[in-house]
């Protein structure tokens, strides 16, 4: 909801797709880095705490960007107060995922709960963008995130209240987070551009869309295309009895995300558009679930990259021919994957080293 609602600001009271760009990356890129410091002192330091704290700075917050957008009409200060609000935002996924790792020594009953958890997902983008959306079009562009404020103070609290669950402290290994960045550096430029495609995708919607004058519709096109990804997570979350690895399994998501996405890159009209779109949402979940099993939360960080580059390239193109940007960022997507294999096909097995 925050993302749809910083880009309904900028390109609403302040009359730019690249201010609401802009300020939907900054909020994404301040919390792809505030949520992984935030993980680190709930791991160090424990959940129920360091949620709480973090929730009160978001709503703080998220109580400015509503008072920029009413107030001040400032893009400056809107980046800005988006920016801290993002840092303030705990990412929820990783720590309810850290619980189910706690609790789970299976790992097929890891990976159904990771299906769990994006059926959840799902749900709520299920709910909440077309929340959104319909908020906007009444005339409430600050609206989105106040109400995502609101639910998330709820869900924080909740969460907190369940003691439990909560994994044993972890002292800190700053040297481990940088051995496994390295380790996985091909993944995570894969991850990073999955990410673009979903932050770019959200701006391209809303602006093609207005631009088609369907603005009507862009409840719609979000509930289905969540929809859709709802029923992949169902699917993907009935299997449990995987015969390939993570790696290959992430591999064949993301390269089924990517010729799923493409199309709505090239179709013209609100019905083909909306047919595409759907289509698109089948290959969202099966590609989260399996960046999850494998290297976690690393999508957050092409994001904030996606919705700026969405919002320059509807002001400098239109949103149209802005669409077009998903064709490159699918191939960033598949490339590292593909070099990868590559150099694993190349790499010598132990019986051959010996």
């Amino acid at each position: 909801m925050v993302p749809i609602g910083l880009i309904a600001i900028g390109s609403g009271p302040l009359g730019s797709y690249a201010v609401g760009g802009a300020a939907a990356g900054a909020f994404s890129i301040a919390n792809a880095v505030g949520s992984t410091l935030i993980g680190r002192a709930a791991d160090e330091q424990g959940h129920r705490q360091t949620l709480l704290r973090s929730t009160i700075a978001m709503v703080a917050a998220a109580g400015v960007i509503s008072w920029v957008t009413l107030v001040a009409q400032d893009a400056a200060l809107l980046i800005v107060a988006s920016a801290l609000c993002g840092a303030a935002t705990p990412n929820i996924g990783s720590i309810i995922r850290a619980r189910w790792t706690h609790v789970l020594s299976a790992a097929s009953l890891r990976l159904r709960a990771l299906a769990l958890e994006a059926v959840n997902d799902e749900a709520n983008f299920l709910i909440g963008p077309p929340v959104a959306s319909l908020l906007i079009v009444q005339g409430l562009a600050w609206g989105p995130i106040a109400v995502a404020a609101l639910l998330f103070s709820i869900g924080a609290v909740m969460v907190s209240s369940q003691r439990r669950w909560e994994p044993k402290l972890h002292p800190p290994d700053a040297a481990g987070m940088a051995g496994a960045i390295r380790e996985n550096a091909l993944l995570i430029v894969s991850a990073s551009a999955i990410g673009s495609i979903l932050g770019a995708s959200q701006v391209l919607l809303l602006g093609y869309c207005n631009s088609i004058g369907a603005a009507d519709g862009i409840a719609l096109a979000l509930g289905l295309n969540s929809g859709a990804s709802l029923v992949g997570a169902i699917l993907i979350g009935s299997k449990s009895d995987w015969r390939w690895g993570a790696e290959r399994r992430f591999a064949v998501a993301a390269i089924l995300f990517a010729l799923l996405t493409i199309p709505t890159a090239l179709v013209s009209g609100f019905l083909p558009y909306l047919i595409a779109t759907t289509a698109a949402g089948f290959g969202i979940a099966p590609m989260f679930i399996q960046s999850n099993a494998l290297i976690g939360g690393g999508v957050i960080f092409g994001i904030s990259a996606g919705s700026a580059i969405g919002g320059v390239a509807i002001d400098a193109a239109g949103a149209s021919d802005a669409r077009l940007i998903l064709i490159p960022l699918a191939l960033l997507m598949v490339l590292p994957i593909l070099v990868g294999a590559q150099r694993a096909a190349k790499r010598p097995t132990r019986s051959a080293k010996r």
